[in-house]
């Protein structure tokens, strides 16, 4: 675990693994390594992603995590100031080229790098449960998870955890990501994350697996393909079996698609 101040912020980020392929890992909101990756940072699980062949660097987004003082911006242009500070971040560390894989929140962040920074720095792009334009369907179902009592147990025992056992402070942090981001995506992003898909979608160069659980009660399939139908280079999976978290629910299957694109487009 290390610590890199970026424009003010104090973001912290974790590093697995030794390998030559390094994946700048975005979690989901309020996410971190502990609480989104607990099967995939750990060797004593076999759906571990392969700590030889890939170096992973996981970040926890500022106001996340251990990622304070301060506490998280808000407004439009948070996601977009994310993937800048992110991308410094890797260029603090020494890493001129990388891949980027986002879950939820995360690919959000992930898909604006692939977009602002292009191939000569992201290598290729994963992202799972993507959102890039508003519907009143998945915002209901996202705000539906506002109440904690709503969660999982396993699940929010996790996010406690990564949170010294605070929960309060999980609850405070999730609540206000929806009422100040979720809330107000429509009107932030009247044509999409990305504006217009031909100045968009359609701009991004690097390689591009989608992933997409079809039991995903939050985002649609068709987010899904319209990413995949929309990026030149993309290509999506779909899990029939999974929700939101594929990849804590089929970990093996996660593995080997995102090791093998990852190697793919070396």
């Amino acid at each position: 675990m290390g610590f890199l101040t970026i424009n003010e912020f104090n973001i912290c980020f974790e590093k697995f693994g030794h390998g030559p392929n390094t994946v700048l890992v975005i979690p989901g909101a309020i996410g971190t390594a502990q609480s989104d990756f607990d099967i995939q940072f750990n060797p004593r699980q076999s759906g571990c992603l392969d700590f030889e062949r890939f170096t992973f660097i996981c970040v926890e987004l500022p106001g996340w995590g251990r990622s304070i003082p301060p506490e998280r911006p808000v407004g439009p242009n948070v996601i977009h100031d994310d993937a800048d500070r992110c991308n410094e971040l890797m260029e603090k560390l020494g890493y001129k080229t990388y891949s980027v894989y986002g879950w939820s929140e995360g690919s959000k962040v992930a898909i604006v790098m692939a977009r602002k920074f292009g191939i000569t720095r992201i290598k290729s792009l994963i992202v799972q449960g993507l959102m890039t334009f508003h519907t009143d369907s998945a915002s209901k179902h996202i705000m539906w998870s506002r109440d904690l009592q709503n969660w999982d147990i396993e699940l929010l025992r996790k996010y406690e955890q990564a949170y010294g056992n605070d929960i309060d402070r999980v609850e405070d942090l999730w609540q206000r990501h929806l009422d100040l981001a979720i809330e107000n995506y429509g009107r932030y992003y009247p044509q999409g994350l990305l504006g217009p898909v031909e100045d968009g979608l359609r701009k991004i160069q690097c390689p591009t697996l989608v992933l997409h659980g079809d039991r995903d009660f939050f985002i649609e399939l068709k987010h899904a393909e319209h990413i995949s139908a929309n990026v030149p280079n993309g290509r999506l999976i779909r899990f029939p079996n999974c929700g939101h978290n594929l990849h804590q629910i089929e970990p093996i299957k996660f593995k080997q698609a995102l090791e093998k694109f990852l190697l793919d487009n070396v």
